[in-house]
């Protein structure tokens, strides 16, 4: 009878193990399962976070989409009266006497309205969607062409503008869309630079492997990017700009331009220090 009793006693004792175990191994389940929950919770959250942002930086978009063209209706509307003000103050000129100072003010308007008719008209060139045909072109005009309308608004920002175009070979591509690149990183060169600065544009030729380069280096005296930025400066919708200041496509848009003319964009910071942007392209054969 002790014997039998020992031995059921020990079989209860490996019963009641195996229950602990069983019942540990439930509660170990139980408390992974809550774990990936709250995970899967805080996954949710952030993606939800991350729609949010992306959703409003599309309405921003639409709402650029849009400015383009009501800029592109404003550009042919002004036009019209530009042309009368130009020819008759023209038509003025011709019936005056050479000196005096009502002609001298003529001729002040109808500089003023070439100027206004040349921004108007490259405006209207700018806004047009363009296609994907490529053309031999001169960089040096496309960076005139950008600042035909940026060299005002840098001027209102106390950036001064530096220009230093060299001669150089053709290369094939989209005047309005590589005019779009410069703009772009001339824009962010602004941003960067809110108390005022220095934008420098250079234009290279040189020749590596035996071929032809053109490089367009875009550099700023500004607050420099952040090294931690610097990985992801050209993905979409990435920004370190403040909401409803910026898509965070305009680095991701340029990126894609460059590489459908063959080349490359790169950038060099450091934090306090400006910002170098250089884009080369293959010079056309």
């Amino acid at each position: 009878i002790l014997i039998r009793d020992r031995t059921e006693t020990e079989e209860l004792r490996r019963e009641l193990a195996d229950a602990r175990e069983c019942l540990d191994d439930f509660r170990n389940g139980v408390s992974r399962m809550i774990k990936d929950l709250d995970q899967s919770e805080r996954e949710l959250d952030e993606a939800y976070g991350k729609l949010q942002e992306t959703q409003a930086q599309l309405i921003q978009s639409v709402k650029l989409n849009a400015l383009g063209e009501l800029a592109a209706g404003v550009a042919h509307e002004v036009g019209q009266p530009l042309t009368v003000i130009k020819g008759l103050a023209q038509n003025l000129l011709r019936r005056l006497p050479t000196g005096g100072d009502d002609r001298e003010k003529l001729e002040l308007i109808v500089e003023a309205s070439k100027k206004i008719e040349a921004i108007v008209s490259h405006l209207r060139v700018f806004t047009r969607s363009s296609g994907p045909e490529q053309v031999p072109l001169d960089v040096n005009s496309v960076v005139r062409d950008a600042f035909l309308m940026l060299g005002e608004l840098m001027h209102k920002h106390g950036i001064e503008v530096k220009l230093d175009l060299n001669p150089v070979p053709a290369v094939m591509g989209s005047p309005t869309r590589l005019e779009q690149v410069i703009i772009n990183l001339a824009t962010n060169a602004r941003d960067a630079m809110p108390e005022g600065g220095v934008l420098t544009i250079t234009t290279k030729h040189r020749s590596e492997g035996g071929r032809g380069l053109v490089s367009i280096e875009v550099r700023d005296t500004g607050r420099g990017i952040p090294a931690d930025d610097l990985k992801r400066i050209f993905d979409p919708f990435f920004t370190t700009k403040p909401a409803g200041k910026g898509t965070g496509l305009g680095l991701s848009i340029s990126s894609r331009i460059i590489e459908e003319h063959r080349g490359t964009i790169r950038v060099e910071s450091r934090e306090g220090l400006g910002a170098t942007f250089r884009i080369t392209l293959p010079a056309a054969e």
